[in-house]
C-alpha cells in the first residue's frame, strides 16, 4: 500500500472541548470589531470563512504587531513544525437545582511529517467516553478505546483492534468540526476574531497575548464536535470565549488556555452557564506517531 504522508494544513482547542465552557476574566484592550452580517455562519454548517495563517517577514517583531497578527503567524509556524506534541487537560462545571456538575477533558496529540494522532478522553457522571483518532492527508480514522473507564491512562490507554471508523475531511467535519491539525477549534482569522490584548514580553524570550473569538462566526465547527463527541441534546450557544497564547521570538506555541462560557442541554442538565477551562502544553520533538504504521495505515487508500 502507497500512503503519502504530505504536511497538512495545520493552521488548533485546542482545543477541543466535549460538555460545557468557561468565560473571559478581563476585558481586551482593543476596540471590537462588528461582524458583518455575510460573515455569520448560519445553522452552524460547514462555515464559508476559515481559519488563516501567514508567515513571519524577516525583521517582525511580535510587540510590533496586532494580536490576530501574531496569531496568525503562530499558525503558519505549527503548520510547518515536523514534530510536536501537546497534551491538554480541563475541568468543566455547572450547576443545576443547586447541584454541582463537572467533568474532566485530557487531549493528547503526537504529529510527525503528517500524520497527527490524537486521544481525546472525557470523563463524569453523565458522559465516559475515550478515541483515538488518526490524521492523514485528508483522512480521520476514530476508535475507541478496549477497556473500562478505570482502565484509561493517557498515551497508554488500550485501544480496539477492530475497523476505524473512516471519513474524509468534509465527513468529519459535519460530524467533529476541524481537523486536528488547526491551531483551534475556533476558526481564527482577521474577521472572526472580535479583539484582542497587547501582545506581553515576559522577560524570558516568550511572548504572551489573548485573542477574543466572535461567538458566532468563530464557533460552528467547536458546536459540532461538542455536539457529537458530548452526546448533547441540542447545539451549545456560546456567549463568552477567550483564547491565550504563549509563544517565543519565532512565534512558535508554547502554551494556550481556554476559556468558554456557554449553555448546554444533555440529560437532566439544562444549563445557562456552563463554565471550562483548559489548559494545552506544547513541547517539539518527541512526538510518538507508532499508531499510524502498526494499525493506521492498513485502512488508509
Amino acid at each position: 500500500m502507497k500512503i503519502r504522508l504530505l504536511a497538512l494544513l495545520l493552521c488548533l482547542p485546542i482545543l477541543s472541548a466535549f460538555l460545557f465552557g468557561c468565560g473571559k476574566t478581563e476585558p481586551p484592550v482593543a476596540t471590537a470589531r462588528p461582524v458583518k452580517e455575510d460573515e455569520i455562519e448560519k445553522d452552524h454548517g460547514i462555515p464559508v470563512i476559515v481559519n488563516d495563517c501567514a508567515s513571519p517577514l524577516e525583521g517582525e517583531e511580535p510587540l510590533a504587531l496586532t494580536g490576530i497578527e501574531n496569531v496568525l503567524r503562530i499558525a503558519y509556524v505549527l503548520q510547518h513544525a515536523e514534530n510536536y506534541t501537546l497534551e491538554g487537560r480541563g475541568t468543566v462545571k455547572t450547576k443545576v437545582a443547586f447541584i454541582s456538575y463537572s467533568q474532566d477533558v485530557e487531549v493528547y496529540k503526537d504529529y510527525r511529517l503528517g500524520v497527527l494522532l490524537e486521544i481525546d478522553i472525557t470523563k463524569s457522571a453523565l458522559k465516559n467516553d475515550a478515541w483515538q483518532t488518526c490524521y492523514v492527508e485528508n483522512t480521520a480514522l476514530i476508535r475507541g478505546a478496549a477497556d473500562g473507564k478505570d482502565a484509561w491512562d493517557g498515551r497508554n490507554t488500550e485501544w480496539t483492534d477492530g475497523d476505524p471508523e473512516v471519513f474524509t475531511r468534509e465527513e468529519y467535519r459535519k460530524q467533529y468540526g476541524l481537523f486536528g491539525f488547526e491551531l483551534s477549534n475556533y476558526i481564527l482569522n482577521a474577521d472572526t476574531v472580535d479583539a484582542w490584548t497587547d501582545t506581553v514580553d515576559n522577560g524570558d524570550g516568550t511572548y504572551t497575548l489573548t485573542v477574543f473569538p466572535n461567538v458566532t462566526a468563530a464557533t460552528g465547527d467547536a458546536i459540532r464536535r461538542m455536539k457529537t463527541m458530548g452526546g448533547l441534546d441540542k447545539d451549545p450557544v456560546f456567549k463568552e470565549a477567550a483564547i491565550t497564547v504563549t509563544f517565543d521570538r519565532s512565534w512558535r506555541v508554547l502554551s494556550m488556555h481556554l476559556d468558554e462560557n456557554y449553555s448546554v442541554k444533555l440529560g437532566i442538565i439544562n444549563s445557562d452557564d456552563c463554565r471550562a477551562e483548559t489548559d494545552y502544553v506544547f513541547s517539539y520533538g518527541n512526538a510518538d506517531v507508532s499508531d499510524f504504521p502498526a494499525y493506521f495505515a492498513w485502512y488508509v487508500k
